[in-house]
């Protein structure tokens, strides 16, 4: 799998070049507070991007980037942490002032198809900063298990039932 076509948008597995693009959006104030801290040297993100590439011809891992139905990148998204019934999703950054947010949503339930439907895992696992309340609200509405949370992070699980369920109001919009 290089990528995957859905909804008018594609998401491919990224590549050393994209490295630049990763880091800008990444590094951006207005996106990075509500992510983990991010290196600027672009260098280092090649360096981590030639790492994750082994994890990813395992099959451990997968990073990709979104391309809008203009061919522009305009996000990244992550699968990582794989166990036998479960993988973590993250690493979500959508450009700083994109102007298509309904494409943002596509993505995720784009990705959340593919671990459900493809990878055929009953569950994903996910973090939300809590002061990243329109997020944090957008995924309520798939009905996600709170799992933990400490001062800066909900944790969470959805079930592939509850996803499914709930996959169709999202699909609507589109």
């Amino acid at each position: 799998m290089n990528q995957i076509n859905k909804y008018n948008i594609s998401l491919r597995l990224v590549e050393e070049s994209d490295a630049d693009f990763i880091v800008a959006i990444r590094t951006d104030i207005s996106k990075s507070r509500f992510i983990s801290q991010t290196d600027s040297d672009i260098e280092k993100q090649k360096l981590w991007i030639c790492d994750y590439k082994k994890r990813e011809k395992s099959q451990e891992e997968f990073y990709f980037i979104c391309i809008d139905e203009d061919g522009m990148s305009f996000a990244t998204y992550r699968l990582y942490n794989k166990k036998e019934n479960s993988i973590e999703i993250g690493s979500f950054v959508s450009k700083p002032f994109y102007d298509n947010p309904i494409n943002v949503i596509k993505v995720d339930v784009i990705l959340k198809s593919y671990v459900f439907e493809e990878l055929n895992l009953d569950r994903l696992e996910f973090e939300v900063r809590k002061e990243n309340k329109s997020v944090v609200n957008y995924h309520k509405k798939f009905h996600p298990t709170l799992i933990n949370e400490d001062d800066l992070n909900y944790y969470f699980v959805l079930e592939k039932k509850d996803f499914l369920a709930n996959r169709i109001k999202f699909e609507k919009l589109f």
